[in-house]
């Protein structure tokens, strides 16, 4: 390192350290954390460096090294909602059902509807009420039965579906 070099990295030097803790105290403020903050502010001082050893000294260095951070400050907030917005989108990705349990689900599905299809008209209508959340009361009013009528004629369908849907046991 020559003499000049060491000039400006002591003058450098002398003009950080005069603008070091109202940096620091900037900075915390705006990410809340103290340890992040040293190293934006170890980061603003590197840059500062190099562009004086390039002979580009800004002219209000408190200034620009205040801007200077508050733009790392800023860029590290967008990377991170970045990023996490990714593993948001990766993570909903993982809940979506693999192409053989899609095709499984697809096949059990038209099971049922193929199942329910060899079902008497009346008992097909109360267990798709029953299962769209109707009680047994509701749906003998529309089926124009007795409550008791219909808990018994659900009881023994849904018995008759359940032996047609045991067969189809996917592996």
């Amino acid at each position: 390192m020559d003499a000049q070099t060491e000039t400006v990295d002591g003058d450098i030097t002398a003009v950080f350290l005069a603008s070091q803790p109202s940096l620091e105290r900037y900075v915390r403020s705006m990410t809340r954390d103290q340890e992040e903050a040293a190293d934006v502010c170890q980061e603003v001082f590197i840059k500062l460096l190099v562009i004086a050893r390039a002979g580009r000294m800004p002219d209000l260095p408190g200034a620009w090294m205040h801007r200077v951070a508050h733009n790392i400050v800023v860029s590290a907030a967008r990377r991170k909602s970045t990023s996490e917005r990714t593993l948001d989108r990766l993570s909903e990705d993982e809940h979506h059902p693999s192409t053989e349990d899609a095709v499984i689900g697809r096949e059990r599905d038209a099971y049922v509807r193929h199942a329910l299809t060899g079902v008497r008209p009346v008992e097909r209508e109360a267990m798709i009420l029953a299962a769209q959340g109707y009680r047994a009361g509701e749906i003998g009013v529309r089926l124009g039965r007795t409550e008791l009528a219909t808990r018994t004629l659900l009881c023994r369908s849904r018995g008759r579906l359940r032996s047609q849907l045991m067969a189809f046991e996917p592996a």
